[in-house]
């Protein structure tokens, strides 16, 4: 009632005109004014200036009317909206009707309350001086009108005695009654035990009997208050106050003497009976939050008012010491009765810490009945071999289903809490407890002495685990993320939550706790992590190791491309492995980059080493370049899938795409190795064929229309109808272009091994140099015009031909110049046959070659030449000393180079040629030592 007459601002206008208002003029006029008169005449002790007084009348009625009205009206509307939802079948108990009846009646009674209290006050007015003008008479009029009580301060007393009276008379009553009102309050909490309205009966049963405890503490209080004052009543007071307390002392002298033990003897009945109801309440709520879980899952409306049971005797504690914190100067817990020398021994019953208290055992309880469980049924199998391995997956299992529960904890089960009960906290502080010492004990101790007897399934889970765990808390517990090191460790002790006066949780203590285990299972992760990777590594290469030795069944399409098992049989375990990884980890994982790229790198170094054991024949070059092929396309898709799947960092995306860009690069690159390695099975039989009569004296004297070079494009063309028929259309480009320059290589390699076989000084190796010059013409023209028809329908071709048939080209005119059938400078064509092979001691030996096959006599000068030009060789073709001649580049194929093929030839020659001594010595052992280097397991 008082809080509504001040939020509708009535407490000045009901000090100042009372409630008889324009709606009682008549009385205002004339009875109204006589009586406030009398009154004052009497109060006042003394006559009254003015016997003639005015009624004060407010236009339309006074404020008061108007919110009493309006109060009315919008009671009666919300009782016509209950009723109609009533009648419209909307569910309600019995004790809700009957609480919606009393709150009615509650309302009827303030309002003839307010009424009653709103007659006390008289309304009117008196003008102290009549002779002064209308201005100013309105002007004082208004002033005195301000507290019409303000000059009438026995009257004030009056007033306020009356109202004190019957608020003592009804204290009175019910302080009588508190026996019986214990009586009821247990026969309801009883009553309502295991039923549907269990919970709020307590939470009824509690606003009541907090009105008690307040009774108690309030009466204990002012009684003992009020002997202080007795004993030293203040100075300020009026006289007539003074000399009722002595009244009241010479009467009271028998309680003084007692000082507080009368006081505390009087009350203690009332006392005992009322907190042992407190006890009792605090069973019952206890009991009730001791299952909160599955109540505020279950029932939130009941955790709802068990809490609100609770925290009404907080707030009633917290209201008290607000009002009292003067003369309260110490705080203390529980519910001291009687016997204290300190005034005010009573304090309400403390609820909130118990409740607190036991909301975390149950949480911990929870938790700890979940792991007993586990190991109940590990005990059952104990004998068994997997006994151990079965025991840690239900382990984590369980700590998976306890973490997960943070979440269902804050959006379910804390919105039925008040924030500072911190129930988030309190549960996520539990379950790091149990889980971190549950897990700890399964890998022996938090330096991980069980990790190695782990299997590798159960490392990933316990990895995943960790980064959940991780993830969950930091999300939930933002600061937690930012602390590093924690004060204390928990090993052997749960964190206290609870320090100070244990009605609130200490959220430093509960962040600390939680840092502490955060940062223990990280480590934890990495250790776990370090052999989770050890066992992949291994598994990888065991399972690599298998797939490539294995015998891969070849298949042919219906188009006729050829391929084998390798794709699928490497890409099937690599894919399980890769699958069973991504399922058992975070999508956020670094683990995850981690073993995938360590995945692919172990691929690719098999894929390295491998790769030349597969190439045997024609058919399995073509077989494994559609293999590493299709390979490489998987190893994409694998990538994009997982990529597509996972929500990873940039750092790790760009980790992921450098190691499987390597991989996939390396299989392209392998496919193109395979398709041009045809060239070597391709010639062999090209070699058998015609090698040996090559520039031989049949070829130059029978041969007359170049049937040898006729051979090798027939043969060719066999050849090229199966590459055609085996390889798609990019690889068969690629092989063409390795036949286009194995076919030059093939042909200037013969005609070096008939310089290394003729072994004259003086005669020349063909018997009409003209005639062999023709029939080389023809050779190259035959070999050319086939690779050229192939151009239209292979564009890049062109750029080979012009490349590769310079070569042939070049060494026929130098053989020209040596025969003495041009007039040519030989050092021009050096020069160009210098460019190509880009060492001049190469470049000596295949000159001096040429000159031997036409004009031996001149071999030394052509040496001589070469040497006299190596400055100039040097400056228009450097040696290429970081090329692939100097090392091993596994993606250029043997035999395509001429400088290669020439080196080889040369370190193997036993022809002994017209220079320096030694000088061919070293130039072969460097030759020898670059080309031993290179090799690719060296």
């Amino acid at each position: 009632l008082s809080t509504w007459l001040y939020d509708s601002g009535l407490v000045d206008e009901l000090m100042v005109y009372g409630a008889t208002g324009g709606r009682r003029s008549s009385m205002v006029g004339g009875t109204a004014a006589a009586g406030a008169g009398a009154a004052g005449g009497k109060v006042g002790g003394g006559a009254v200036t003015s016997t003639k007084t005015e009624g004060f009348i407010m236009d339309g009625g006074l404020k008061m009317d108007k919110e009493i009205d309006k109060l009315r009206n919008n009671v009666q509307r919300e009782l016509g909206i209950v009723n109609s939802r009533l009648n419209d079948g909307v569910a309600a108990s019995g004790a809700e009707v009957q609480e919606l009846v009393n709150a009615v009646t509650a309302t009827q009674g303030d309002l003839g309350r307010l009424r009653e209290l709103s007659t006390y006050i008289s309304n009117g007015c008196k003008n102290e001086e009549e002779g002064k003008d209308s201005a100013s008479s309105s002007h004082q009029l208004e002033k005195k009108n301000e507290f019409l009580l303000t000059p009438f301060p026995k009257l004030k007393l009056a007033i306020n005695a009356r109202r004190n009276i019957f608020r003592c008379f009804r204290e009175l009553e019910f302080f009588s009654q508190i026996p019986s009102t214990c009586d009821r309050l247990r026969e309801e909490l009883h009553s309502g035990e295991w039923t549907a309205d269990e919970w709020s009966t307590i939470r009824n049963v509690c606003i009541q009997h907090v009105e008690l405890e307040i009774l108690m503490v309030e009466a204990e209080a002012g009684m003992k208050a009020r002997i202080d004052y007795d004993e030293n009543p203040s100075s300020a007071q009026p006289s007539s106050k003074r000399s009722l307390h002595k009244s009241f002392s010479r009467r009271s002298t028998h309680m003084k003497a007692n000082d507080y033990e009368l006081v505390d003897e009087f009350l203690a009945t009332h006392v005992k009976n009322v907190w042992e109801l407190g006890d009792e309440i605090r069973i019952r709520i206890l009991a009730g939050i001791g299952s909160s879980f599955d109540l505020a899952l279950k029932n939130p409306a009941g955790m709802v008012a068990l809490v609100e049971a609770v925290e009404v005797y907080e707030r009633a504690a917290e209201q008290y010491k607000e009002l009292y914190q003067d003369e309260e100067k110490q705080s203390s817990k529980g519910k001291g009765r009687g016997g204290s020398e300190k005034r005010g021994s009573l304090y309400f019953t403390d609820m909130r810490a118990a409740a607190l208290a036991q909301l975390f055992q149950d949480f911990e309880l929870r938790g700890l009945e979940v792991f007993r469980d586990i190991h109940m049924q590990a005990a059952d199998m104990a004998e068994e071999d997997d006994g151990l391995n079965s025991q840690f997956t239900s382990v984590l299992r369980a700590a998976t289903e306890l973490v997960a529960e943070i979440e269902l904890v804050k959006n379910q089960m804390s919105p039925c809490f008040a924030p500072h009960w911190a129930v988030e906290t309190l549960w996520s502080s539990c379950v790091a407890h149990v889980c971190s010492n549950q897990i700890l004990q399964q890998i022996g101790g938090a330096e991980g002495q069980n990790l190695p007897t782990l299997t590798v399934t159960q490392l990933l889970d316990l990895v995943a685990w960790v980064e959940f765990f991780r993830e969950t808390i930091e999300e939930a517990f933002p600061t937690v993320a930012s602390i590093n090191s924690s004060k204390k460790e928990y090993f052997n002790q749960r964190p206290d939550l609870f320090a100070g006066n244990n009605k609130e949780v200490d959220m430093e203590s509960a962040q600390d706790s939680l840092a502490w285990v955060n940062n223990m299972l990280w480590e934890v992760h990495r250790l776990a992590q370090d052999e989770f990777l050890i066992r992949t590594r291994g598994q990888t290469d065991e399972w690599l190791h298998n797939v490539y030795g294995a015998e891969h069944t070849r298949n042919q399409s219906s188009e006729g491309k050829l391929t084998t098992s390798l794709c699928e049989d490497v890409f099937s375990l690599g894919g399980v492995q890769l699958r069973t990884i991504r399922e058992r980890l975070s999508r956020k994982s670094d683990a995850l980059v981690m073993s995938v790229c360590l995945i692919l790198s172990h691929m690719r170094s098999k894929q390295m080493l491998t790769r030349d054991d597969i190439l045997q024949d024609l058919e399995t070059c073509c077989a494994a370049a559609n293999d590493f092929t299709r390979m490489g396309e998987k190893a994409e898709e694998a990538i994009d899938e997982l990529l597509a799947e996972c929500e990873l960092t940039e750092e790790s995306i760009a980790t992921l795409h450098a190691t499987s860009s390597d991989l996939i690069a390396l299989y392209s690159s392998d496919a193109v190795y395979a398709a041009q390695s045809v060239h070597f099975y391709v010639f062999e039989p090209i070699d058998e064929a015609i090698g040996a009569d090559l520039f031989g004296q049949e070829w130059e004297e029978t041969l007359t229309h170049n049937e040898l070079a006729l051979t090798l494009v027939r043969t060719l063309e066999d050849f090229m109808t199966d590459i055609e028929q085996f390889l798609d259309d990019f690889m068969v480009k690629k092989s063409v272009d390795a036949i286009a320059s194995a076919s030059v290589i093939f042909y200037v390699r013969c005609l070096l091994l008939k310089a290394e076989n003729h072994s004259s000084v003086k005669v020349g190796c063909f018997n009409d140099n003209a005639k062999a010059l023709e029939r080389m013409s023809g050779d190259i023209k035959i070999m050319r015009d086939y690779f050229e028809e192939l151009v239209p329908n292979m564009p890049a071709l062109g750029r080979i031909i012009e490349q590769e048939f310079e070569i042939l080209e070049t060494i026929h005119e130098c053989m020209s110049i040596a025969a003495e059938l041009t007039d040519s400078e030989a050092s021009d064509f050096i020069i160009v046959l210098h460019k190509k092979l880009r060492d001049v001691s190469l470049t000596q030996h295949v000159a001096g070659d040429i000159w031997h096959l036409v004009a031996p006599t001149k071999e030394r000068q052509i040496w001589e030449l070469v040497k006299s030009m190596e400055a100039e060789l040097l400056q228009v073709a450097p040696p290429d000393e970081g090329g692939d001649r100097h090392r091993y580049d596994r993606s250029v194929v043997p035999g395509l180079r001429l400088d290669e093929v020439a080196a080889k030839l040369y370190i193997d020659s036993k022809r002994k040629r017209p220079i320096k001594a030694g000088a061919l010595e070293i130039i072969v052992s460097n030759w020898k030592m670059n080309l031993t280097n290179d090799e690719p397991n060296a």
